[in-house]
């Protein structure tokens, strides 16, 4: 009781454990009466009859939502929960009909995977099961359960006979059926999704609900975060404008899905390609903007899974610098110092640091694509998503000399 009143009067940030006890606290008050384990290294709780369920979502979306929404959110996990005690659709058809398509960021998938890597070291097999969607995000099939939606990460069941695109099919399929036209204009030529059912998004893998949308030429859209499902035309540049800069506001607070702009081509989802230049400066600031969030948590997984398990890697920043006069275009930078073995995020810029013997340090700065091209062989790509690279040594003298530095 103490420790929650000082939580409230410093602001703490709500831990992995404290959010754990909320679940269980919560489930037992809906009547969950079952064995109820918190296993913290793996961040799951293990429940009657063997079965494990994940707290990895649910805690990321309970950190993501609103303070007004955060008790439904967590009813909603419990409820998922709790069905575990019943008689659930076993077979296919059974499930059939709950079938829905959700698109998620890559980053979300990479956390669950850092996660498992924690108990079951760098070795243990895992799949997230999956259609490539965008640069930064997938498919991934989905249950629609009346009070939550449980995401299959390892695909349909064994027993269900089908694949993942025959799944996905039927899951497309169910969602079209669910959605009428609801569409709201925000500004002149650019709408947002109205359906309110936690699925917007996945709405874009419907392309004849977005070209019904009364805009200039063929949709051109964009899926910040999860609820947020955005369309103009390619021929509406102000429509373009608004929706990135719209997309910077959303991605502050939401649950991100992806900083891209799409658009179709025979259906296909495709990247939007613009020929103007402030336009494409913007977009690299968004994707900037994610990536920053997303290596932060994966550098926060990365130190813990490190500190766990005694391996002396630095685990580089990947920062964010504003150009002056710009009008807000970025540029990414970390920091390879010379004896220290590192993990490198993949940045626009890399500064070369070496300390000198009065404690002082020369620094270089270069361009990445310069440094990989020159010294590719100093850079080992590492499986992490976002990419990151690991150092083998340091730029001898001569090949420092055979970089650009930036001003």
């Amino acid at each position: 009781m103490f420790g929650s009143l000082l939580d409230k009067l410093f602001n703490r940030p709500l831990t992995e454990d404290a959010f754990a006890e909320k679940v269980i606290k919560a489930a037992r008050a809906a009547g969950f009466s079952e064995p109820l384990e918190y296993v913290p290294k793996e961040f799951r709780l293990k429940h009657g009859g063997g079965g494990y369920f994940n707290l990895h979502n649910a805690f990321n979306d309970y950190q993501s939502a609103d303070k007004a929404h955060k008790a439904e959110v967590l009813k909603g996990y419990v409820s998922t929960l709790l069905s575990y005690r019943k008689e659930t659709p076993q077979t296919f058809e059974d499930v059939r009909p709950l079938l829905r398509p959700v698109i998620r960021n890559l980053a979300m998938l990479e956390e669950v995977r850092l996660h498992q890597v924690r108990t079951e070291g760098w070795d243990a097999p895992y799949a997230a099961v999956h259609q490539a969607l965008g640069k930064d995000c997938v498919t991934l099939l989905a249950v629609d359960y009346p009070e939550t939606t449980s995401t299959l990460t390892e695909g349909p069941k064994d027993n269900w006979g089908v694949s993942l695109d025959e799944a996905l099919a039927v899951a497309v399929s169910n969602l079209r059926e669910a959605t009428p036209d609801a569409f709201d204009e925000i500004v002149p030529g650019l709408y947002v999704g109205r359906w309110n059912d936690g699925y917007d998004t996945s709405r874009v893998l419907l392309p004849d609900v977005l070209q019904r949308a009364s805009i200039k030429g063929r949709p051109v859209f964009m899926i910040p975060t999860r609820d947020i499902l955005m369309v103009t035309g390619d021929k509406d540049e102000e429509g373009i404008r608004h929706m990135v800069e719209v997309s910077f506001k959303a991605m502050e607070a939401g649950r991100v899905v992806s900083s891209q702009v799409y658009t179709y081509d025979d259906q296909r989802i495709v990247p939007f390609v613009t020929q103007d230049e402030a336009l494409k400066a913007r977009m690299a600031s968004l994707e900037h903007m994610l990536l920053q969030g997303n290596y932060h948590v994966q550098k926060e997984q990365l130190d813990t899974i490190h500190d766990e398990q005694k391996i002396d890697v630095f685990v580089a920043s990947y920062t964010l610098f504003e150009l002056k006069d710009s009008n807000g275009k970025t540029f990414s930078m970390c920091s390879w110092t010379e004896t220290v073995d590192t993990l490198l995020p993949k940045t626009d810029r890399v500064a070369l640091v070496q300390l000198q013997p009065d404690g002082s340090a020369k620094t270089q700065v270069v361009e990445w694509d310069e440094l990989e091209a020159k010294l590719g062989d100093l850079l080992a790509p590492a499986s992490l998503y976002p990419a990151r690279y690991r150092t083998l040594g340091f730029p001898t003298p001569e090949q420092l000399s055979q970089l650009t530095p930036l001003v």
